[in-house]
């Protein structure tokens, strides 16, 4: 089987996903890109009633059907009232690092369709103000977003279009370098995301069928733990194409390799599947660039599908990212291994 990977390819159409606004929840317009790209493949996305979308790949062996996944939804932040000024008091969708999106900006997507720019700041938000700014907790407390525009209190928001549920992304500010490495907010998940339509592209043009009937799945709910937690029923094992990690329990992970990850914290992934999942990256994978991780803090699709008792094997691969839900870093060549072994897994070459 080829493993020929365009990285340019991958770059565009993680630079283009990253772009488009999913904050946990907010579908509209990731539903919309996704339908498009996979209709100019020539494929058609479904959409299931938790914003869950797929497409469904024939493979060689009706059997049974599998599941590859990767999550559409960023980390983001929801209106939940208003300060005496006008700026908004929000609470986090997913893992936010408050620190991390001090100053940044972000869009408020409004219940009404309109959009409102805004900017993330600390309550004492000036070191020439505040001799407390430098010290204070970075929290949902102290922290709020101010819209950029005459606001001055909550009515002049509310006029705006804002009302509480009102869901707010944060900027990407996605930068890619000569070398091969990204900088971006929400690498987690569209650099999986990228290498899934990669796939995707690659069995279209190649003429390709996977190993066993496919579906490729995009959930909207990761960051807050539901995104896979209902899967077809047809399904016998799902498999999650997310990120892994990089620091001092994460030997032999760096920006440029792929992780297979044996167990969260939520518990171990399956055995059998996982040791497929090892057996196809040692196929597939540069040597070297390939290894296996235990993740305390983290989890993924997959292991939530297991849990919210779907009858299912789980197992879970992914990208190296450094700096996770902050402004993250990865090499191209950590996504062209992630395609890789994704490729092999839904070719069925670790079986």
């Amino acid at each position: 089987m080829s493993y020929e990977i365009d990285p340019q390819y991958l770059l565009d159409t993680l630079h283009e996903c990253v772009e488009v606004e999913s904050p946990v929840g907010y579908y509209p317009e990731i539903h919309a890109w996704l339908r498009e790209t996979l209709a100019e493949m020539g494929y058609e996305m479904t959409v299931d009633n938790k914003a869950t979308a797929y497409v469904r790949v024939p493979g060689r062996d009706s059997s049974k059907t599998v599941c590859i996944g990767a999550h559409l939804d960023t980390i983001g932040l929801v209106v939940r009232g208003f300060n005496d000024d006008g700026t908004l008091r929000v609470r986090q969708l997913g893992g936010i690092n408050y620190a991390s999106i001090e100053g940044e900006t972000c869009l408020v997507h409004c219940r009404d369709g309109r959009t409102v720019a805004g900017q993330v700041i600390c309550n004492h938000h000036s070191v020439h103000v505040w001799a407390e700014t430098k010290t204070d907790a970075r929290t949902e407390d102290t922290m709020s977003v101010s819209l950029i525009a005459d606001v001055s209190c909550p009515d002049d928001a509310r006029a705006l279009g804002v009302t509480e549920g009102a869901i707010i992304g944060i900027d990407p500010h996605f930068e890619s370098f000569d070398n091969g490495y990204v900088v971006s907010r929400h690498i987690d998940d569209k650099a999986a995301v990228a290498a899934l339509l990669d796939t995707l592209r690659w069995l279209k043009e190649t003429g390709e069928a996977p190993a066993y009937d496919t579906l490729f799945a995009f959930p909207i709910y990761e960051e807050i733990g539901h995104g896979a937690s209902w899967v077809p029923s047809e399904v016998s094992e799902y498999v999650a194409c997310d990120i892994t990690l990089i620091g001092p329990d994460y030997a032999g992970s760096d920006e440029h390799s792929v992780g297979v990850i044996c167990s969260d914290a939520k518990g171990p992934y399956d055995w059998d599947l996982t040791n497929t999942l090892i057996a196809c990256a040692e196929k597939a994978c540069t040597e070297g660039r390939w290894n296996t991780q235990v993740c305390f803090h983290y989890s993924t699709d997959a292991n939530g599908a297991y849990v919210h008792t779907n009858d299912l094997r789980a197992a879970a691969f992914g990208m190296a990212c450094l700096n996770t839900h902050g402004r993250e870093r990865c090499h191209m060549d950590a996504i062209v291994e992630t395609e890789k072994l994704a490729r092999a897994y839904v070719m069925g070459e670790g079986r």
